[in-house]
């Protein structure tokens, strides 16, 4: 038999009253936060979920906000490109009704090339657009100057001073693409390198130098349109050549009749030639000056370039308007022209393809926060119905300890004593 004493039960009394007041202050608490987990004691493996979701619906809110801006970002570039092509589409219109044989005048082509020079200045002012933070739109990661530059000469043509023109045109940014990170290991890219889009024809960089003895006398690299191309000792310049052709870059590699290495565009843009890690491959093979070996217009003094942007192609269109070569205008002009026009239109529609997977992936986070903040309340919100009915349980609960709890203790000495 065992023995009770009035200690024990004050103590056990005492202990189930302090067990009510905690479940009655957790469940006040829930009310007040409206959550069922407030500490990570209050349910482990709840707890470990809720970071989880709450970690996810910061995750998206982020890919979100990075997706607008891409699609701002493309959207501008876009636009931009769409006056590009209304230009060209007057520029087309001018070179035809140039060529054709009975506006003869001089006078009318003069006055055509003089609006096809406001129109170059104008394509000079696109390239070099900006976005809202100032950033440039086609001059890959550079963003502290101007990446096209005008190179201006004093011109006198057929008798008549033309004054400073623009001669041509640099690009002095850099072929690496800006992107934005929307989704765990996703990225997309947001700018379109301008020495890509503004280019007119196939490019083309001879070397113009016997390289039947070359031998590669070390392990090294060299970069072609950015793609790494790896050289090894004892390699050969036919050896090189095969491993251009066989890289995944829009370049094709030939040897010419003088044993020389040549380089041809497969699409317009610009070709960007690298040597690195101090290697000297392109160097060697006579395609990248020593003295100034960076890119971009770093081709040897002795190789041979050929191949337009749209500025060239204007400023020959222009040019050869002046001087009244019509069969120019009408032949080689025009389809600089339209080749140029096709890689602008080729580029747009790169553009809209990347815009209208940004929507669709914007899409696809809106539903995923929905279904994560779905998870969340299962897991952590509380049914208000049921827990306001749990808090007026434990309340009677509580006032019946109470009430019961004060019939069991025996009066004491003080109370006869009152």
């Amino acid at each position: 038999m065992i023995r009770v004493t009035s200690q024990m039960v004050n103590t056990n009394l005492i202990h189930t009253i302090n067990r009510h007041r905690y479940d009655m202050q957790k469940t006040e608490r829930e009310l007040a936060t409206g959550s069922k987990v407030n500490l990570p004691s209050d349910n482990p493996v709840a707890a470990t979920n809720q970071m989880m979701f709450k970690t996810r619906l910061r995750e998206l809110d982020q890919y979100e906000r990075n997706v607008h801006d891409a699609m701002d970002r493309l959207n501008h570039m876009d636009g931009q490109l769409d006056r590009v092509g209304e230009i060209f589409q007057r520029v087309r219109y001018l070179t035809i009704q140039a060529s054709n044989g009975t506006n003869t005048g001089f006078e009318l082509k003069e006055a055509i090339a003089k609006e096809i020079n406001q129109h170059l200045y104008a394509m000079v002012e696109i390239a070099n657009a900006k976005d809202s933070t100032g950033k440039n739109l086609f001059g890959g990661s550079v963003i502290e100057r101007d990446v096209f530059l005008p190179i201006f000469t004093h011109l006198q043509e057929r008798g008549i001073d033309q004054g400073n023109a623009m001669t041509g045109v640099q690009y002095q940014g850099d072929i690496n693409i800006q992107t934005r990170e929307i989704e765990r290991n996703a990225e997309m890219g947001v700018t379109i390198p301008g020495n890509q889009i503004f280019w007119a024809t196939n490019m083309s960089v001879s070397s113009n130098k016997d390289s039947s003895a070359y031998v590669a006398l070390g392990d090294s690299a060299f970069s072609l349109n950015g793609t790494r191309i790896e050289v090894n000792a004892g390699d050969t310049i036919n050896d090189i050549i095969d491993k251009i052709n066989s890289a995944p870059v829009e370049i094709r590699a030939a040897k010419g009749g003088m044993d020389d290495i040549i380089l041809t565009g497969k699409t317009p843009h610009q070709i960007w030639l690298e040597d690195l890690e101090g290697g000297t491959v392109l160097q060697d093979l006579g395609l990248v000056d020593g003295i100034n070996p960076e890119p971009p217009n770093n081709y040897h003094s002795n190789a041979t370039v050929t191949g337009m942007s749209v500025f060239d192609m204007l400023i020959q269109l222009r040019d050869d308007l002046i001087k009244g070569d019509k069969n120019l205008v009408g032949g080689r002009d025009l389809e600089a022209l339209d080749s140029g026009l096709e890689n602008i239109l080729r580029y747009r529609a790169e553009i809209g393809a990347r815009v209208n997977r940004l929507e669709q992936h914007e899409k696809r986070i809106t539903w995923d926060s929905s279904y994560t903040k779905e998870l969340l309340a299962k897991n952590a919100d509380i049914d208000v119905v049921e827990t306001v009915m749990n808090l007026k349980w434990l309340e009677n609960v509580h006032n019946y300890a109470l009430s019961v709890g004060a019939k069991l203790i025996k009066p004491t000495l003080l109370d006869f004593l009152r």
